[in-house]
């Protein structure tokens, strides 16, 4: 049987069409893995399991929440059943937390025919970076005539990652637009803070960017991966009255910043937001755990869930990723297995070495591979270890919605892609798609002690 051993169909990535994603695996006559990563989203693996045929669940804390939200043992042991087959996913994560040791990113982002050099934001740009911040300012393209698609693939290229030294500056159209991309964010995302000038709420009856209106926001989201709010109005705005600051600041839970005689923020400098700025960082930096602490907090959240999982006889299932000098997640995490006696485990998406991967299986693990075996460029690494690996230890993934394999490289994953992995397995190893998939799936039942 074709088995994918890690999705999150349960993620908000499937909410528009999580029903015909799944009818597709169905049809597939598959089986599914659908991992937490949070309480929530484990509990929501939970439901999809036992709605749905050849369906598992797998829940636990991801190291990069460590910080996020306790784990109560408690909590997750209350959702464990006869379809949940794994605790997970768990680990250690580097790479997430490198950001710590990185300048504030902050992006100011223009609207509706303007340009990256509005008055106050080469002002604005200037004050950021003498203070040793990393400013980003771009045009959006055919700024006369914007488009949402567009302007939010623009912002995906130019900002890349978001986390929690991220800051969105967005005047007018452009606020519309950080509201816009942190829709699209999911639920491992949150960012520092976001200041919104002169921003409407509305169209404003202007058919030029009704596209930006077509939706009601999804408020709810944007209160999730942004906490700190911040909209500014103008006393005189002609064009955006400041009643569409006062709508925004409800929904966002915050409050209007008033400025006096600013029209639409035709500004050379605002010392305000500059003011405003600055304490947030200062705030952030009181948060903001350091990197000795961060690497403290995982190795003690992976050993509680490592302790549920031996408790309930399940499968470990390990998140790691590498970010810091003379680190190796996968050596330290393999030590820690030793050391805990755990029986049963998956590197999830390994990233290692075939070295660290021969150690791995030596001791009786399994290495998920996913999507990125058959990638053309930079793939060279998990191709040879999906080819010398002994198809015993091998189980494939999607990861899902992340890592589209080619030739979907760039969409939203779907489970059934797994057959793509398969295939490339199939490919590096001189043998048929079907030994793979079935190969796979009896790890599958041996790693978690499941039967269909």
């Amino acid at each position: 049987m074709l088995i994918d051993t890690h999705a999150h169909l349960n993620f908000r990535a499937y909410d528009n069409d999580r029903e015909e994603v799944i009818k597709r695996c169905q049809e597939k006559g598959m089986a599914v893995i659908n991992v937490g990563a949070q309480l929530a989203t484990s509990k929501s693996a939970v439901e999809l399991a036992a709605k749905n045929k050849n369906f598992y669940a797998c829940l636990g804390l991801h190291p990069i929440h460590a910080f996020d939200e306790p784990f109560n043992e408690a909590d997750y042991a209350k959702l464990i059943n006869d379809k949940v087959v794994a605790v997970g996913e768990c680990g250690l994560d580097y790479w997430w937390f490198k950001y710590l040791n990185e300048p504030y990113k902050i992006v100011l982002l223009h609207g509706w025919g303007g340009s990256k050099d509005e008055r106050f934001f080469i002002w604005l740009d200037s004050e950021l970076t003498k203070l040793g911040h990393k400013v980003l300012r771009f045009n959006f393209p055919d700024s006369d005539n914007p488009n949402q698609e567009a302007w939010l693939k623009e912002m995906r290229q130019q900002i890349g990652y978001v986390n929690g030294k991220t800051l969105l500056v967005g005047f007018s159209l452009g606020g519309v637009s950080i509201l816009r991309f942190l829709e699209t964010l999911d639920e491992d995302a949150s960012v520092a803070g976001v200041y919104l000038l002169g921003t409407p709420s509305t169209s404003l009856s202007y058919e030029e960017i009704k596209d930006f209106f077509k939706t009601d926001f999804d408020w709810n989201h944007l209160n999730a991966v942004c906490q700190n709010f911040n909209v500014y109005s103008s006393t005189n705005d002609e064009v955006v009255p400041a009643e569409h600051g006062q709508k925004l600041a409800d929904k966002l839970k915050t409050k209007v910043k008033l400025i006096n005689n600013a029209w639409h923020f035709n500004l050379d400098k605002l010392s305000e937001l500059l003011v405003n700025i600055n304490e947030d960082i200062i705030a952030c930096e009181k948060k903001l755990p350091t990197i000795e602490q961060v690497v403290k907090k995982q190795e003690e959240v992976l050993l509680a869930q490592i302790n549920l999982a031996k408790k309930h006889n399940l499968a470990l299932m390990l998140h790691g990723r590498n970010g810091l000098e003379n680190k190796d997640v996968y050596a330290e995490m393999l030590a820690i297995l030793k050391k805990e006696k755990v029986e049963r485990a998956v590197f999830h998406c390994y990233g290692g070495t075939l070295a660290t991967a021969k150690e791995i299986v030596k001791n009786g693990y399994f290495i998920g591979i996913d999507g990125p075996v058959t990638f053309t460029k930079k793939a060279e690494e998990i191709q040879s270890i999906a080819k010398e690996i002994p198809l015993q230890n091998l189980l494939i993934e999607t990861d899902a919605p992340y890592l589209t394999p080619e030739p979907y490289r760039g969409q939203r994953n779907e489970s059934i892609y797994v057959e793509l992995v398969a295939a490339k397995i199939a490919e590096l190893r001189g043998i048929t798609k079907d030994e793979v998939i079935e190969q796979t799936w009896q790890n599958a039942k041996k790693v978690f002690n499941f039967n269909i």
